[in-house]
């Protein structure tokens, strides 16, 4: 064809790993056309689908003939700006990941609809005259009301609806009786600017956090990674808002990453009352409207700070300042099914392109962090103290073989919360199983209740009377005889209900609360229970995983972690590193106040050498052990990994695709990477199929994807690979 026809190359979002030829529709002003454009296009069977230009072109590897033409244009500008396609282009290429499905995972649901950014107008919300003069004691009997107009109260600009909601989920209808009653009212959000001096911070700083936010704030306008070890409760936020406040005194913006939704709005709160400016929220919990709203403003430089889960570190700025990953360690900053990127990666990349300074904040730092800074990549800030009057906790291991026992809670355990109660301090008991029983079992023939979808034991929900797999969710009604020789059954393994339920026998006077995914699927139910816990409402907690992560709770005084045993003898070779952070972090929500804090664990193991090497020397020096032996066993950080992950209703197809394409590879290394496999996965069937995996390694990570791009021309050219899912998955982080 002629070399000078145009030809727009765009990201479509389907699984080919390629951009798509098109030709300019015959009406568009060629000249209008830009990169980062959305434009609708015919596909395949589609009628339309919402597509990205990537790049002009002047030239195709198809006939001119054979190309069709875009629909229209969805812009009259480009959405995603030069600096996102570097990002977007780096992801699709380092995660071997179709480009538009890339792209499609990089902005809100409605840029991807293909949805005009102008619907997106913001408001915000602001105290009349007479809220600013009304005596909130005047709503002593609607705490919800006085919280809002207490929190309006506390800024001169309006705050934005987006972030207001976000700080308190499902205020809705308290706003609008606000409104009736003439307390609050609705504006067109306008810029706000920021008020605070750095003085202003710096002078609640301690010396450590000082030199801490001094290396932080001289990275400004270039590239370079801090890691800031900070002990749990030594005052990182403290840290990152001084930061922060410096990256605003030079009219930059801060991109703030936390692991998990039920930190965000404690978060979001404590930012507001600290920042009068506008903050963006991006997060699953908002809607698509609201979510596009913040996206843009963050785009336009009309939100200084941004806040959010996993997918905000796509979020467009203006003018980049500073970026900062709360609780680093954590494995939700790695998606886990489709585009499986890991969102701190993708910040560190983007501080590279961006010349931004990178902070990750950990109590427990992943051993990659620990091993980037043992390589100078990274640079370590140590907070080795916490923050005020608060001490570390004290540690006691409870060997609980032979010992008197209600249920999953030793006699030790029971006396020592009495202890902490009578004292009108919190408990927080740990244990990281929802339910109420792992297996429901029959003693006389050795019948289990299985999942029949994925061969696991079903978990037994008293709340409920059911059955659940808790790999696929897949729900039955329980029984109380044997199928096979109806027998009476029985209930083995403890979960968070059985722990309430004894409890409520133990401690009837007590006010017990369970935070598990159970007691906080409806909308909002997390950040009520956590108000109740910081109001001193509730006396013992329990919880799972979701109370572990960075949640200050200062009258909590006694931190119990029930089956401390579980992942210690795991063969996932990240085990250990799990446990240990989890163990820390857990310890961590005792003593935070002005009282002294205790950990009890409960094992089955005391000599086990994670419990005694943690309590003795804390978790940096475990973390050197481990890093240690992970380099004499050749393992990730120090060789690089890639999983290639095969489903499929037949075990052997799985197999015979893996053997196939593990030989195929090997012809392509000239065996320069080690191959291993296949195995089946940790737990080998999920949903009715079966799962194995190839696990390749390579000392040279520019070697080992270099070989993957043409291993994965052939992988889609094999005729099996059409009948099983595969995907690959670089620098994985869980082998389940």
């Amino acid at each position: 064809m002629k070399a000078d026809k145009t030809i727009l190359r765009v990201a479509v979002p389907t699984p080919l790993r390629r951009l798509f030829d098109y030709l300019p529709a015959r009406y568009i002003d060629e000249s209008r056309l830009l990169p980062g454009m959305r434009v609708a296009v015919p596909f395949g069977k589609k009628k339309e689908m919402i597509g990205l230009i990537m790049e002009i072109a002047t030239g195709s590897d198809f006939p001119y003939s054979k190309l069709k033409r875009i629909h229209r244009l969805v812009d009259t500008e480009p959405v995603i700006d030069q600096q996102q396609l570097k990002l977007i282009n780096w992801a699709s290429r380092y995660y071997h990941h179709p480009p538009g499905e890339v792209f499609f995972n990089a902005v809100p649901a409605w840029v991807r609809q293909g949805q005009t950014l102008e619907k997106l107008q913001e408001f915000a919300w602001r105290l009349t005259d007479i809220g600013r003069r009304l005596d909130t004691a005047e709503l002593k009997r609607a705490p919800r009301q006085q919280q809002i107009i207490k929190h309006l109260g506390r800024h001169e600009l309006p705050v934005t609806d987006t972030a207001l909601l976000a700080a308190f989920p499902g205020i809705r209808p308290v706003l609008d009786k606000l409104v009736e009653k003439g307390l609050v009212e609705q504006v067109v959000a306008t810029d706000n600017s920021q008020t605070r001096t750095l003085a202003d911070d710096i002078k609640k700083l301690n010396t450590e956090q000082r030199e801490a936010t001094a290396r932080i704030i001289a990275a400004i306008g270039q590239h370079q990674v801090f890691v800031l070890d900070g002990l749990t409760g030594s005052g990182k936020t403290e840290v990152y808002m001084a930061a922060i406040t410096a990256a605003l005194e030079q009219g930059l913006q801060s991109l703030v990453l936390l692991p998990e939704i039920g930190l965000t709005p404690q978060i979001i709160r404590r930012f507001q009352e600290r920042f009068d400016c506008h903050i963006a929220v991006q997060h699953s919990g908002l809607s698509d409207r609201e979510r596009a709203r913040d996206w843009l403003a963050a785009k336009q430089n009309r939100a200084q700070i941004i806040l959010g889960t996993r997918s905000a570190v796509w979020t467009p700025l203006a003018k980049p300042g500073l970026f900062i990953a709360d609780e680093e360690h954590d494995l939700s900053y790695k998606q886990q099914d489709g585009f499986r990127y890991s969102a701190k990666d993708i910040m560190i990349v983007r501080s590279q392109q961006e010349q931004v300074p990178v902070v990750l904040g950990s109590a427990t730092p992943s051993l990659e962090s620990l091993c980037n800074i043992e390589r100078k990549k990274h640079e370590r800030l140590v907070l080795s103290a916490r923050a005020g009057d608060a001490k570390l906790p004290e540690y006691k291991l409870i060997d609980i073989r032979g010992k008197k026992m209600h249920g999953p809670l030793s006699q030790v355990l029971v006396d020592e919360m009495q202890r902490h109660l009578a004292a009108k301090n919190q408990v927080l008991l740990f244990l990281n199983r929802r339910g109420y029983a792992n297996n429901l079992y029959c003693h006389t023939c050795g019948w289990k209740a299985s999942c029949k979808s994925c061969d696991l034991p079903f978990t037994y929900h008293k709340s409920s009377n059911k059955l659940v797999c808790h790999h696929c969710e897949k729900q039955q009604r329980s029984m109380t005889a044997c199928p096979e020789c109806h027998a009476e059954l029985i209930l083995v393994g403890h979960g968070t209900e059985r722990i309430e339920e004894v409890l409520a026998e133990q401690f009837p006077d007590q006010r017990i609360a369970r935070i598990d995914r159970d007691t906080t699927r409806k909308k909002h139910a997390i950040t009520d229970l956590l108000e109740q816990i910081r109001n001193r409402n509730i006396d013992i907690l329990i919880g799972t995983q979701m109370l572990a992560k960075g949640h200050h709770f200062p009258g909590v005084t006694l931190t119990a972690i029930v089956d401390a045993d579980r992942g210690l003898f795991s063969t996932d070779f990240r085990a250990s590193e799990r446990l240990a952070q989890l163990f820390m972090q857990v310890s961590g929500r005792s003593g935070r106040g002005d009282k002294p804090g205790t950990v009890l664990v409960q094992t089955h193991n005391p000599e086990h050498t994670l419990f005694q090497q943690l309590i003795s020397n804390g978790y940096a020096r475990y973390a050197q052990t481990l890093l240690q032996e992970r380099q004499q066993a050749w393992l990730p950080p120090y060789t690089y990994m890639v999983l290639l992950n095969a489903e499929a209703h037949n075990a052997d197809d799985c197999r015979h695709f893996l053997n196939k394409a593990a030989d195929e590879l090997k012809r392509i290394s000239g065996m320069s990477l080690s191959v291993f496999g296949p195995l089946p996965a940790l737990f080998e069937k999920r949903s009715g199929r079966y799962r194995w995996q190839l696990i390749v390694q390579a000392e040279d990570r520019k070697q080992l994807h270099n070989h993957i791009d043409e291993w994965l021309v052939q992988l889609e050219a094999m005729k099996l690979s059409k009948k099983i899912r595969w995907s690959l998955d670089v620098d994985p982080m869980d082998m389940a």
